[in-house]
């Protein structure tokens, strides 16, 4: 898969750089520090502009948090437009969803410990329980209706709830994914990739056969190569996208 060059930071319009910038500090200080101890004078410092500047393109810290997991979702979904949405069978898709989860589009620890975060502080905020259901469903919401597709077909088991297998699959990679940022050394990436299949194709009922030759495709397709650090150009380039849609 070729995927497509970020723009340089000559191409960027000042204030899309400027924002940028501010939410990839916002990011590295949610991850570094935690989302409600997260505070703005940190992120302007992280971000190496003034608590000025912040203010002026954010207004309040609510909405700069907002905005921050905002354009992490796109970066993510911006991948996923890249590499999944394009096949017709839902069963390739699920698997390409469980593939973008474990490899994404940035790396791994940068990703899941931002996520990590927000599930973490949407337990003690209600505004922030909000913004995690957002971004939750995001990913739900595709995930059970390729399912429903399925089910459409005759191919998952009789008597299954699309509803309940897209909680479980989900509810399964974001438990993977905290042990595999605890214990990387035990819990790789390809060891969680590996689980997430087997799993899901037992649970969808899928052959066998099939889920090995859907997942040999994606592998060769996408690749398993370390992702790139994420950076302002990443985000730039999935706001710039998201302006454009």
């Amino acid at each position: 898969m070729t995927l497509t060059a970020e723009p340089r930071v000559a191409e960027i319009d000042l204030a899309t750089r400027r924002r940028a910038e501010i939410l990839y500090g916002t990011i590295r200080v949610v991850s570094r520090d935690g989302v409600v101890a997260a505070k703005l004078k940190d992120i302007a410092k992280e971000s190496g502009v003034s608590l000025g500047l912040v203010q002026h393109y954010f207004d309040t810290r609510e909405n700069l948090v907002d905005e921050a997991f905002g354009a992490m979702m796109l970066v993510v979904s911006r991948e996923s437009a890249r590499t999944i949405t394009g096949t017709g069978d839902p069963l390739e898709f699920i698997f390409g969803m469980v593939r973008l989860h474990v490899f994404g589009s940035v790396v791994f620890p940068e990703r899941w410990g931002f996520w990590s975060e927000l599930w973490s502080g949407a337990g003690r905020s209600e505004h922030l329980r909000d913004v995690a259901t957002q971004i939750y469903r995001s990913w739900a919401h595709p995930l059970e209706a390729a399912i429903r597709q399925l089910e459409d077909l005759g191919r998952i088991p009789e008597g299954a709830d699309p509803k309940h297998l897209s909680a479980g699959i989900l509810a399964l990679m974001d438990g993977l994914s905290v042990r595999t940022i605890a214990e990387p050394s035990i819990y790789t990436q390809a060891l969680m990739l590996d689980v997430l299949n087997a799993w899901v194709g037992t649970q969808l009922g899928a052959d066998p056969a099939e889920v090995s030759r859907i997942t040999e495709k994606l592998s060769r397709e996408t690749g398993s190569a370390e992702r790139p650090a994420l950076s302002p150009e990443i985000i730039a380039a999935a706001l710039i996208e998201a302006r454009a849609a």
